[in-house]
């Protein structure tokens, strides 16, 4: 048993399990590492968000693309509040908008469009080549490595996780230096869920908020727990292009596409183990240094 087994683990299914509270009106519960956190998780914004609006819609029809904006900082181990809105149902494709809501104030917002699987011509780019996930170390193995060299803060999170994650391009996190071009890493759920497309979906959207914006931290040489840096999310974006499921490794690549004017913009693709690209992604933060007053 690794030391993140036990229930110390987020909860996926528990977190993505919204309340109804009227119609269109859904209550999403507060994360169990919620103590931990000086924000709400931006992937649990988007998971939560997504499963609202999924329940507004049919069932034949599954969401193809999402777009995001992070207002305000949502303030951890309170519920959050999800308003849909019905902005189109037509014949083929319905579209939904959706406002997290603490306290009165907005804290994201969300619209996400829904449509049919439909036969029709393909095409993808090739998987980039990356050793297979048995030829690394065992799960308990690489977490007790990560677990040393990681601050207390990040200790925390790390034993919550419910990811168990696969650096194939290794980061140096104590000495960071600019690092351009792409980086992949493999994940799975350390906890098999249900095969339900929808939530597929979800935890999908809660994944992607994983590393997204580091390769553009990586881009400049910066880190994350820097007091001098301001890094936070902006926006986000997911189109989903296949079927998958969550049963076996994923394949993340992420790449930096600019730093500039105080933002950063990264772009991710999801592949299955079989080189199936189900996922696009792409986000932008603030990444900025900080007005930070001398002393005296």
């Amino acid at each position: 048993m690794s030391e993140v087994d036990g229930d110390e683990r987020e909860d996926l299914l528990a977190l993505l399990d919204l309340q109804s509270s009227g119609q269109g009106m859904f209550t999403g519960p507060a994360a169990q590492s919620a103590a931990f956190r000086t924000r709400v998780f931006g992937g649990q914004l988007l998971g939560q968000a997504l499963a609202a609006a999924s329940f507004t819609v049919s069932g034949d029809v599954l969401a193809h693309s999402l777009h995001a904006y992070f207002a305000r900082p949502g303030i951890p181990g309170r519920p959050i509040d999800y308003e849909v809105t019905a902005v189109r149902d037509g014949q083929n494709y319905a579209i939904r908008s959706v406002s997290a809501v603490q306290r009165d104030e907005l804290v994201f917002q969300l619209t996400a469009s829904f449509g049919p699987d439909h036969a029709g011509p393909e095409f993808q780019p090739s998987q980039p080549d990356a050793p297979l996930p048995e030829s690394y170390p065992p799960e308990a193995e690489r977490t007790a490595k990560l677990l040393e060299r990681a601050d207390p803060a990040r200790r925390i999170l790390l034993k919550h996780s419910p990811v168990d994650g696969i650096q194939v391009d290794a980061w140096d996190l104590d000495n960071p230096k600019p690092t351009h071009g792409q980086t992949r890493t493999w994940m799975r759920l350390r906890r098999p869920i249900p095969s339900d497309p929808v939530l597929q979906r979800c935890v999908l959207a809660y994944v992607s908020d994983m590393g997204l914006l580091g390769a553009s931290v990586m881009a400049i040489g910066g880190k994350f727990m820097d007091p001098e840096m301001q890094i936070a999310s902006l926006d986000h974006a997911i189109w989903f292009h296949r079927p998958f499921t969550w049963d076996d490794w994923l394949l993340f690549v992420y790449e930096s596409l600019s730093v500039a004017d105080g933002r950063g913009l990264s772009r991710g693709s999801v592949y299955s183990r079989d080189g199936r690209l189900v996922a696009s992604l792409a986000q932008e933060g603030i990444m900025r240094k900080r007005n930070i007053l001398p002393d005296g």
